[in-house]
């Protein structure tokens, strides 16, 4: 019997509907395909954020060092680069619809302003939209790392098979199915709305 429903943020709440900020970032700078991605996420300070040890301005310090970017440039490259970037309101409508019956959380590899970017920019708040959110750089621990799968169910109090789990990355989930807990891959296209309401019907 599913008790709780949990979603991923970057990918499945949130997603990048336009890439053309981040195209004409690519070849301004002269970088490969998905290379503004590369220098923005995949950064020593982007995994360090992610994980607790430095803040989000250290990716945007070390970005700028790379580009070799003044602070106004700076400025209007973080413009173009998260402009793509949309929340799936109707999801997240259905996912506070869900918690008049079902516990609901968030679970996300993030860096340690995102709970201040979530309720600023998005009205997102821990308590009134969701029941719980668990963001990695404020647990010190990463998905697919079995221990936050495992706070994750010690914080919702349910058992592993009680947790339905929605991520875009196949090693998270098989992290999480490892433990028990039902998952959805998400697909970009993919009718997720649909899906997590098919496995609700199937109890």
């Amino acid at each position: 019997m599913i008790k709780a429903i949990v979603l991923d943020i970057g990918g499945v709440l949130l997603r990048t509907e336009d890439r053309s900020g981040r195209q004409a970032l690519e070849k301004k700078f002269n970088l490969p395909t998905g290379g503004a991605d590369e220098l923005v996420f995949n950064s020593k300070p982007s995994v360090d954020s992610t994980l607790g040890k430095v803040s989000a301005d250290k990716i945007w310090e070390n970005l700028a060092e790379a580009l070799s970017l003044s602070p106004q440039s700076l400025q209007e490259f973080k413009q173009a680069f998260w402009q793509g970037d949309q929340i799936d309101q109707e999801l997240l409508n259905y996912l506070v619809q869900l918690g008049q019956t079902l516990k609901t959380a968030l679970l996300s590899n993030a860096w340690l302003d995102t709970r201040q970017e979530l309720t600023m920019r998005y009205q997102i708040i821990e308590g009134q939209t969701v029941d719980h959110i668990l963001i990695s750089s404020e647990l010190g621990i990463a998905k697919p790392d079995l221990r936050i799968y495992r706070i994750l169910a010690d914080t919702l109090k349910c058992d592993f098979n009680q947790i339905l789990f929605v991520d875009d990355f196949i090693e998270n989930i098989e992290a999480a199915k490892s433990l028990g807990i039902q998952t959805i891959l998400y697909k970009p296209g993919m009718d997720l709305i649909t899906a997590i309401q098919s496995k609700l019907d199937q109890q």
